[in-house]
C-alpha cells in the first residue's frame, strides 16, 4: 500500500507521495485546479459539508457556517467547539474533515491510502500532537508518525540537493504558525556501515499562534478603517456582510502586494462602491512588529547553539512570499537565503519520511498502483533507497516528567522532575525508581507533565487537590495525563516502582512497574481530559526510600 505525507496547514493543506522515480510529488487537486486544499470547512446543511476552496468562497455570504484556522485551536485547553444543525464539532473533528478531503483526492485518482505521516509545528506540545494524530485516525488513516514541519522541509531539501556538512536554518512561516529550526546536515555511517546523509536538529523555537493570519488581520483592519474614513462611519457601523467581503479579499490583496507596490480593492459599503488603495509600504509598516517577532525567535534559537555558523537559510511556508519577510531574512543572512517549494516542501519531506518508516516497519503490501503505473514493489524499492540514504534525528519540543512528593526535610513538597528535557534527541527514554508515600496504599497516582523549563526540578504551587499550577508563564507547566498503579494488599512504603518515560514525535508513553510483583502499568498519554480519578482515594509517589 502506498504511503503519503500530509502537511495539515492552518490555511492550506497538501498531500504528497513518491512518484515512479522515487521523487516526492504533490497530489493534484483537480477540482480546484491547485496543488493545495484550503483548510476551510463549510457546513451548508446537516446533509452536506464542503471542504476546500468551495467552502472558502462562502466566507463572504455564510461566514457563520464556515470554520477556518482550526489548527490554532487543536489540542488547546480552551475546549473550543463549533455547533451546526444541532451537532457539535471539536477542532479534532474539523481537522479530520480536512484530512478526509485529502484522502478523497488520492482515492479519486484510483489509489488507496492508509499509512501517512502528518506534519506539525516544531513548537507544538504533546496535546496538540496527540490531537493531530487523533484527527488522522478519525479520518480513517493509519498515522505512522508525526514529523516537525521544519524537519520535513529540511529532508525535502536534503533529498533534492544535499551539500555535505551544511548548517541550515529553516525559517517556516505558515498561515497560522511560525517555526525556526537549526539543522546540521552531514555524512555519517549507519549501523550497517553505510554512508548516509544525516539530518540532525540542533535547536528550535517559534510560536504556534504566529503566522500569516496575523498579517491578514492587520490588513483587514486597515481596509476596514479606510472604508470607514471614506464613508464617514465607525467600525461598529459596518455591516457583517461588508466585513465578510473585506475578509474574503484580504488574501488577494496580500498576494498582489508581493508582486506590486500597491493594490486596489473595491468594497460595497452601505450601497456605495468604495475603492481603497493599499501601498506595500503601508502594509509593511503596519506589520513590522510581526516581522520583528519572527526575527527575535531566529536570534533566540541561534543563541541555543553558541558559535554556530549558518550556511544556508531555507524559507518555508506560503507567507515567506512576502517581500518584507525575504528582505528581513536576507538582511540578517546576506547571500544565504533560498526559497524552494515553500508551499510543498513540507508535504514532500513528510512523504519521504513516511516511505522510510514503512520500510523500517515492513508495512508495504503488494498490489497498489498509482496513476503513473507505479506499484507497491516500486515504492518499496524507492523507500529502501531513501532509508539507506538518510537518517533523521529530531528534538523533544518540551521537557517531560512526573509529579512526585519530595519527603526530605520537615515538610513534604510536591515537585515536578524533568526526566527528559527540551532539546533532547528523539526518541528519548528515561527511567527512575520511586516509592509509595505510605504503607498499605491500595494504589498510587503517577501524573505526567510537560513544561518549558530546562531545570532538573520545578516546585509549582498546587491547589487543594494537589494539581500543580504554572509556576510562571515561561515554564508553561501542563498536566498531560495520569496513570494509576494498583498495589497488592500490605504493600510496604519502600516497595520500588520503576517509572519510564518515552518521548517521540507522536507523544509520550509512560510505564510503571511494581518491581516486587513485575506487574506493568502503561499508557500512551493523550490529553488532560482523559483523567477520571477519585483524587481522595489515590495517593502520590515519593522520590526516596527510607
Amino acid at each position: 500500500m502506498s504511503t503519503y505525507g500530509i502537511d495539515l496547514g492552518t490555511t492550506y493543506s497538501c498531500i504528497a507521495r513518491l512518484d515512479s522515480n522515487g521523487n516526492p510529488e504533490v497530489i493534484r487537486n483537480n477540482e480546484d485546479d491547485s496543488n493545495m486544499v484550503a483548510s476551510v470547512v463549510f457546513f451548508e446543511n446537516e446533509n452536506n459539508v464542503v471542504v476546500g476552496q468551495a467552502a472558502k468562497e462562502n466566507i463572504e455570504t455564510d461566514g457563520d457556517r464556515v470554520v477556518q484556522f482550526v489548527k490554532r485551536e487543536i489540542g488547546k485547553h480552551d475546549n473550543r467547539t463549533y455547533e451546526f444543525d444541532g451537532k457539535t464539532y471539536t477542532p479534532v473533528e474539523i481537522s479530520a474533515l480536512i484530512l478526509t478531503r485529502l484522502k478523497n483526492l488520492v482515492e479519486a485518482q484510483g489509489n488507496t491510502i492508509e499509512d501517512v505521516v502528518i506534519t506539525v509545528p516544531a513548537y507544538f506540545g504533546l496535546e496538540e500532537r496527540s490531537a493531530t494524530k487523533q484527527a488522522g485516525e478519525l479520518a480513517g488513516l493509519h498515522v505512522l508518525s508525526l514529523i516537525n514541519e521544519p524537519t520535513a522541509a529540511a529532508l525535502s531539501y536534503c533529498a533534492r540537493q544535499f551539500q555535505e556538512d551544511r548548517t541550515i536554518l529553516v525559517y517556516d512561516l505558515g498561515g497560522g504558525t511560525f517555526d525556526v529550526t537549526l539543522v546540521k546536515m552531514s555524512m555519517t555511517r549507519n549501523e550497517q556501515g553505510k554512508d548516509v546523509q544525516k539530518i540532525n536538529v540542533l535547536a528550535t523555537g517559534g510560536d504556534d499562534r504566529l503566522g500569516g493570519k496575523d498579517w491578514d488581520d492587520k490588513l483587514f483592519e486597515y481596509i476596514l478603517n479606510a472604508c470607514c474614513e471614506e464613508n464617514g462611519l465607525t467600525p461598529q457601523d459596518i455591516e457583517a456582510e461588508t466585513r465578510q467581503d473585506i475578509r474574503s479579499k484580504v488574501e488577494e490583496v496580500k498576494r498582489k502586494l508581493s508582486k506590486k507596490q500597491s493594490a486596489k480593492v473595491r468594497i460595497d459599503v452601505s450601497g456605495s462602491r468604495t475603492e481603497i488603495t493599499v501601498k506595500r509600504t503601508d502594509f509593511e509598516n503596519m506589520t513590522a512588529d510581526k516581522v520583528a517577532q519572527t526575527m527575535n525567535f531566529v536570534e533566540s534559537t541561534l543563541q541555543k547553539v553558541p558559535g554556530v555558523e549558518v550556511d544556508t537559510v531555507l524559507l518555508v511556508g506560503g507567507s515567506t512570499y512576502m517581500p518584507m519577510i525575504q528582505n528581513a531574512v536576507e538582511a540578517r543572512f546576506p547571500g544565504k537565503v533560498q526559497q524552494h517549494d515553500p508551499d510543498q516542501a513540507v508535504a514532500k519531506g513528510a512523504a519521504i519520511y513516511a516511505s522510510m518508516l514503512v520500510v523500517e516497519e515492513g508495512a508495504i503490501t503488494e498490489g497498489d498502483t498509482s496513476a503513473s503505473g507505479e506499484t507497491s514493489s516500486d515504492t518499496t524499492a524507492h523507500a529502501e533507497q531513501l532509508t539507506a540514504k538518510f537518517a533523521v534525528e529530531d528534538q523533544t519540543p518540551r521537557s517531560f516528567g512526573p509529579g512526585v512528593m519530595d519527603t526530605k526535610g520537615s515538610k513534604h513538597k510536591y515537585v515536578l522532575e524533568n526526566f527528559i528535557k527540551i532539546g533532547e534527541k528523539m526518541p528519548a527514554v528515561f527511567s527512575k525508581t520511586y516509592y509509595p508515600l505510605e504503607d498499605n496504599q491500595e494504589r498510587v497516582r503517577l501524573r505526567a507533565f510537560e513544561n518549558m523549563s530546562t531545570e532538573d526540578t520545578l516546585i509549582p504551587s498546587v491547589d487543594e487537590d494537589g494539581n500543580p499550577q504554572a509556576t510562571d508563564p515561561a515554564n508553561a507547566v501542563k498536566l498531560l495525563g495520569e496513570l494509576v498503579v494498583n498495589l497488592p494488599p500490605e504493600t510496604a512504603r519502600n516497595t520500588p516502582i520503576k517509572v519510564t518515560f518515552k518521548v517521540d514525535a507522536s507523544g509520550v508513553h509512560v510505564e510503571a512497574v511494581n518491581t516486587k510483583t513485575n506487574e506493568v502499568f502503561e499508557t500512551f498519554l493523550r490529553t488532560e481530559s482523559d483523567i477520571d480519578v477519585d483524587n481522595s482515594a489515590v495517593h502520590q509517589l515519593r522520590i526516596s526510600a527510607d
